[in-house]
């Protein structure tokens, strides 16, 4: 049976804008209790009081604050070393597996002429990002069937980072949260060896570029400060 502790903290780690609020150390906890008090009551299944609940929160919150503080420091340092590319003019493709399997022997000779490529593939479909011009390409070798969803001009961003982002939990998270709490939404996300790859819509550039060239250049001048309190 799960303990108050456990439920508290699927609660809290369930709802990003509950978790962003302890992270930040800016949360009422008495008002926080009252209001999860009841759901955790019915998950289980007795009467907790919101006192409980409090001390619950207070103990996940020190313990989050903790290790947050050594995530976040780590990603800081990856973005302080990131930069950021922007790609206009861009078409995104879902197509079935089956479907690419036709456009397959374009790939080598698009790689060289396409301004911008990127491809994803699961079990069923591909996703493939390329500029208008050699979308247009790929189109004509395909028939309708195949397309599931095509979304054209459109933007990418390519934040290129530092290596030690194959290694850095959180710096992914940390971007998308960035981006969804400035109402930005992210059409498409895929990370490559060291390069993150976000569509957006041309609407949603000139703000995500300027929200990510802010937090990147605060992140340069946060660890340039880390690093002078050091010397």
């Amino acid at each position: 049976m799960s303990s108050i502790s456990q439920v508290v903290k699927e609660i809290v780690t369930s709802d990003p804008c509950t978790l962003q609020c302890i992270l930040s150390d800016i949360v009422n906890y008495s008002k926080l209790s009252r209001k999860i008090a009841p759901l955790v009551s019915e998950i289980l299944g007795r009467n907790v009081p919101p006192d409980t609940v409090k001390m619950s929160l207070i103990r996940f919150a020190d313990k989050a604050l903790k290790e947050f503080s050594l995530i976040r420091r780590d990603v800081m340092y990856i973005l302080a070393r990131s930069s950021i590319e922007i790609r206009t003019g861009i078409t995104i493709i879902t197509l079935r597996n089956t479907g690419f399997m036709k456009i397959a022997t374009m790939i080598p000779l698009l790689t060289h002429r396409a301004r911008f490529i990127a491809i994803m593939q699961s079990l069923l479909v591909t996703t493939i990002i390329l500029d208008n011009e050699a979308a247009e390409e790929v189109l004509r070798k395909l028939e309708k069937e195949d397309i599931i969803n095509l979304q054209k001009d459109y933007a990418a961003i390519v934040i290129v980072s530092p290596l030690e982002i194959m290694y850095t939990p959180g710096v992914i998270s940390c971007i998308s949260n960035i981006l969804a709490m400035n109402n930005i939404n992210i059409v498409h996300i895929e990370s490559c060896y060291t390069d993150t790859i976000i569509a957006v819509s041309k609407d949603d550039l000139l703000k995500a570029f300027q929200v990510l060239s802010k937090y990147i250049e605060a992140s340069k001048k946060l660890m340039l400060s880390h690093k002078q309190e050091n010397q």
